[in-house]
């Protein structure tokens, strides 16, 4: 174990908030006491480092983690969920505050691509089960402040802006690290390094992606969705033929990139206006992704994209159905009641991506956003009830036609709407 000077570490961990120090001086004291080595590992640790402390904190016991967690939530009061079969335990604390707890362990690969087998280990073994360099990084817990253990060079590596694997094995074993890899490196902009980048091709060559549970791949996918630019996690992914490699249509289409950002920048606005239910900012990528291959492929990428069964036809339905839509809107006379019944029937999703549009269909979007969504009749289901009406179909085919006379400006008072009623339905009794 290579330590960096150990004044380091006692200078990342007053980076963390206070009531995270307060925390990690509680778990070492407890460590202390115990006899265990107690670690701040992984994640917490490169982004310390990196000046951007999280919210969550991760430690490892070098020991059984269960009645250490026990022991510790009692002293701090907290809430814990214990997890026998991975060796983990959950504190949270009554402010909230996560603290995941695990026990130190290897992990044994029974093929690749396969779940590992684990078993207790010492940090060195730990760290080494690591993906990266930089998520291989621990700071031992002390009362009197901390040690940085870093054994692969990870500070080095992000000193240096470098991306590497703990060993040659590493993407064969979870090819799930080359698309995690890749996330890492758009969002710290950092690179692959050279032999990651042949051990990555060659794990491909293997079809090690294929291997996985389209569960498994899905999840990594909505992860590089859910990134603040995934067109650049995308370009990433392109460059080292991981798209590719899940099929080949999957070619990176500059428009599609391009669409991506401006769905970004309308995206705070669209949430501002109130309009429900909101978009989900991953899906409208997926739907861009997916809408910048051939339709005859769609169903067959978005299965090797991970998406199977009713998600997975609902997708590809909704592409279907945008064509039309978005000539419907481009049309020259579209009046108000239309407008708002065929952008009504479309997802938050298909609305986001056509006014990230250009044009008149952006236009008839924002107009639908900002005014036409909002409209509603002065009666309401109650009014109806009072007059005499048992609710039913009439309910709604009354409220169908009051919306449509409010949209297209036929109706402004709700006397107006109670004299339509009147003379279209008759005064029931």
């Amino acid at each position: 174990m290579r330590p960096i000077p150990p004044v380091l570490a006692p200078q990342l961990l007053r980076r963390l908030p206070r009531r995270q120090q307060e925390v990690l001086e509680a778990a070492a004291v407890l460590g202390e006491r115990r006899g265990v080595s107690v670690y701040l590992v992984g994640g917490p640790v490169r982004d310390l480092i990196m000046g951007s402390p999280g919210a969550d904190l991760d430690i490892t016991v070098a020991g059984n983690a269960a009645p250490y967690a026990e022991a510790l939530a009692a002293s701090l009061g907290a809430r814990v969920t214990i997890h026998p079969r991975f060796g983990t335990a959950t504190l949270i604390l009554q402010d909230g505050l996560r603290l995941d707890v695990a026990t130190a362990r290897r992990e044994q690969y029974r093929h690749p691509a396969a779940l590992p087998q684990v078993f207790p280990a010492t940090i060195d073994e730990d760290l080494f089960r690591r993906d990266f360099t930089i998520n291989a990084m621990a700071v031992r817990l002390t009362s009197g402040g901390g040690e940085l253990l870093d054994p692969f060079g990870g500070l080095k590596d992000l000193r240096g802006g470098r991306l590497r694997g703990i060993h040659d094995e590493s993407y064969r074993d979870d090819p799930t690290r080359i698309l995690r890899g890749a996330r890492y490196a758009a969002r710290y902009r950092l690179h692959f390094s050279f032999r990651d980048r042949r051990r990555i091709e060659s794990a491909l060559a293997e079809s090690v992606l294929q291997r996985l549970s389209g569960d498994r791949l899905f999840r990594e996918v909505q992860l590089v969705l859910h990134e603040a630019a995934p067109e650049a996690v995308l370009k990433i992914l392109e460059g080292l033929g991981v798209l590719r490699a899940l099929d080949p249509a999957l070619a990176r289409d500059l428009r599609a990139v391009a669409q991506m950002r401006r769905v970004r920048q309308g995206w705070q606005h669209y949430r501002q206006l109130g309009v429900s239910p909101r978009p989900e900012l991953w899906r409208v990528y997926l739907l861009i992704l997916l809408r910048s291959v051939p339709a005859r492929v769609r169903r067959r990428v978005g299965g090797r994209l991970g998406l199977k069964g009713p998600p997975l036809a609902a997708l590809t339905g909704e592409l279907r159905g945008l064509p039309l839509l978005q000539r419907q809107l481009e049309g020259r006379r579209l009046g108000a009641s239309r407008l708002r019944h065929l952008l009504d029937r479309a997802s938050p999703e298909s609305r986001l991506l056509l006014w990230a549009g250009s044009g008149r269909v952006r236009r008839r979007v924002e107009r639908y956003l900002t005014r036409l969504a909002f409209v509603k009749p002065a009666l309401t289901g109650r009014d109806l009830k009072e007059f005499g009406f048992v609710p039913g179909p009439t309910y709604r085919r009354i409220m169908d036609m009051l919306l449509r006379g409010r949209l297209d400006g036929h109706l402004k008072s709700r006397e107006e709407e109670i004299a339509l009623v009147r003379q279209r339905f008759g005064r029931p009794h």
